[in-house]
């Protein structure tokens, strides 16, 4: 009877060490580039059906996930000042979400356009399986508000298969407040 018992006591232990749920480490970003500027638009000097047409077309974000567990990711055509030289990403999970902030760096003053930027970068010790993504447009200092969202979804990272994150159109990486009021 008691090796019975002991039985049933170390098998409910074992059942419920098992867990469906999928614990990340932390996430890493690193070797993060960008392009120089690829098209630059202008709402005074820039032709309106032009400058609409080119604006309205959103940011993409590309993630392949390697069997090494290094998602290999692409940012394409985030919009930002001309004046911006570097775009950089962030990165923070808990659980099953993952949260990319992109940022750039700060301005010395603004330009009267908006460039579109390509940003590469890596993301490691990622598992295959479906995430909640969250992607940020911050501030230089690193901060952003609810309303500075550009995705809010599910994406599912399958090894040696590239996911598609079409980013909100109208998100643009913002400057910082204080270089605006100088100027104003």
């Amino acid at each position: 009877m008691k090796k019975v018992f002991y039985c049933l006591i170390c098998l409910i232990g074992l059942s419920a060490c098992s867990s469906e749920n999928v614990v990340l480490e932390t996430l890493r970003v690193y070797d993060v580039a960008n392009s120089t500027c690829k098209s630059n638009l202008s709402p005074t000097e820039t032709r309106i059906d032009f400058y609409l047409e080119n604006d309205a077309k959103p940011a993409t974000l590309s993630i392949e996930l390697g069997k090494d567990g290094i998602a290999q990711c692409a940012l394409e055509d985030v919009k930002a000042n001309c004046a911006v030289r570097n775009i950089y990403v962030n990165i923070a999970n808990q659980d099953n979400q993952i949260t990319l902030v992109v940022y750039h760096n700060v301005l010395d003053a603004l330009a009267d356009c908006i460039c579109k930027y390509d940003v590469n970068f890596k993301m490691s010790k990622v598992i295959p399986g479906n995430y909640q993504l969250k992607v940020y447009y911050a501030k230089p200092n690193m901060k952003y508000e609810a309303s500075d969202i550009a995705y809010n979804g599910q994406v599912n990272l399958v090894q040696n298969k590239k996911a598609y994150i079409t980013l909100n159109a109208d998100k643009v990486l913002p400057e910082m407040e204080s270089l605006l009021l100088k100027e104003s």
